[in-house]
C-alpha cells in the first residue's frame, strides 16, 4: 500500500498558498535591500582590481570633509529633532483637547508631512530666494534686517533654512506619533488626579509624560533615523552650499559617488553612516529605562 503523507492535503495548500504570497516579498526585498547592501559594503573593502583593501576607509577616516559631514549631520539631527519633538509635543497636547473641528484641523494638520519632500524643498527655495522670495523682504519691510538677507548664500543661514524647512515639514509627524501615545493615556487617570487636587503640570510631569515614554522612544527613533539619512531637502535646497556649509553625510555620499565617481569611497562613507545610524540606536534603546525611572520620580 502506498505511504500516506505525513502532512495533510490541507494544510500542503495552506503551506503553497503561504509561500506564494511571501515569496515575492522576498525576492523583491533580496534584490532591492539585501543585494545592494551586500555589494556596497563588498565595494568598500575592495580595489578598482577587486581585490581587497582598507585604503577606502584610511582615505575617508583622514579627510577633512567627511568630519565635517558627520558634524554638520549631528549637529542637523540633535537641533531639527530636538524642535520638532517640543513643538510637536505642543500640538500634541493641543489636539487631544475636545474642541469643535478637531477632527478637520488634525487633517489639514497633516498637510506638510503628507507633501513629497522635494516639492516641499521647491516650496522653500522660493520663499528664502533674495532677489523674490516674500521672507528676505518681508525681514527688510519690518526692519528687522537692514537688507534682504541671503538666506541660501549665507552659511549660518543655510544652515538655520534647512533646519526651518525640515522642522515644517516633520512636526507633524512627531505630533501624529506622540497624540497616539496621548490617546492611549486612559481619562480615568486624569480624573483620579484632579480629585486629589493635582494641577495641569503635575499631571504633566507625574502622569503624562511617564506614560508616554514608549511613544516619545519610538518616535525620538523614527525621526533621528529620517535625520541622518536627510538627503532630498538638502539637495534641492542648497546642494550641500554654500560651500560644504550644508553638506551632510547623505549628499556628501552622492557628491564622491556621482560627481567624483570614487564609488569605493562613497561606499565606505556609506558603511560609517551605517555605523554612526546603529550607534544612535543602541543609545535611543539603552536610555529608555533611564528616562523611564527619571520622570517616575
Amino acid at each position: 500500500m502506498p505511504k500516506r503523507s505525513a502532512i495533510p492535503n490541507h494544510e500542503k495548500g495552506y503551506f503553497r498558498a503561504v509561500l506564494g504570497f511571501v515569496a515575492p516579498v522576498v525576492v523583491f526585498f533580496t534584490i532591492f535591500q539585501i543585494y545592494p547592501l551586500m555589494k556596497n559594503v563588498w565595494l568598500s573593502f575592495t580595489t578598482i582590481k577587486g581585490g581587497f583593501t582598507l585604503n577606502n576607509y584610511y582615505q575617508i577616516l583622514t579627510s577633512q570633509s567627511f568630519w565635517q559631514s558627520t558634524w554638520i549631520t549631528v549637529s542637523f539631527s540633535l537641533i531639527s529633532v530636538s524642535i520638532e519633538m517640543l513643538i510637536g509635543f505642543v500640538f500634541a497636547l493641543l489636539l487631544n483637547e475636545e474642541f469643535h473641528g478637531r477632527k478637520a484641523l488634525r487633517t489639514v494638520f497633516l498637510i506638510p508631512w503628507a507633501l513629497p519632500t522635494a516639492i516641499m524643498a521647491t516650496g522653500w527655495k522660493f520663499l528664502l530666494q533674495h532677489s523674490y522670495g516674500p521672507f528676505p523682504w518681508l525681514l527688510y519691510w519690518l526692519h528687522l534686517a537692514k537688507s534682504p538677507p541671503y538666506f541660501l548664500s549665507t552659511p549660518n543661514l543655510a544652515f538655520i533654512s534647512i533646519i526651518m524647512a525640515d522642522a515644517w515639514k516633520t512636526v507633524p509627524f512627531c505630533a501624529l506619533l506622540l497624540l497616539a501615545g496621548l490617546q492611549a493615556i486612559p481619562k480615568d487617570l486624569y480624573e483620579a488626579m484632579q480629585v486629589d487636587g493635582a494641577g495641569w503640570f503635575f499631571q504633566l510631569r507625574k502622569l503624562t509624560i511617564p506614560l508616554m515614554i514608549p511613544a516619545i522612544i519610538v518616535t525620538l527613533m523614527f525621526r533621528f533615523l529620517q535625520a541622518f539619512g536627510v538627503f532630498d531637502l538638502i539637495w534641492v535646497l542648497t546642494s550641500g552650499g554654500p560651500g560644504n556649509a550644508t553638506m551632510a553625510l547623505s549628499p556628501f555620499i552622492y557628491q564622491q559617488t556621482f560627481n567624483w565617481l570614487d564609488v569605493r569611497a562613497g561606499a565606505a562613507t556609506s558603511v560609517m553612516m551605517a555605523i554612526y545610524i546603529l550607534v544612535l540606536v543602541v543609545i535611543v534603546w539603552t536610555t529608555r529605562s533611564y528616562i523611564g525611572r527619571r520622570y517616575a520620580q
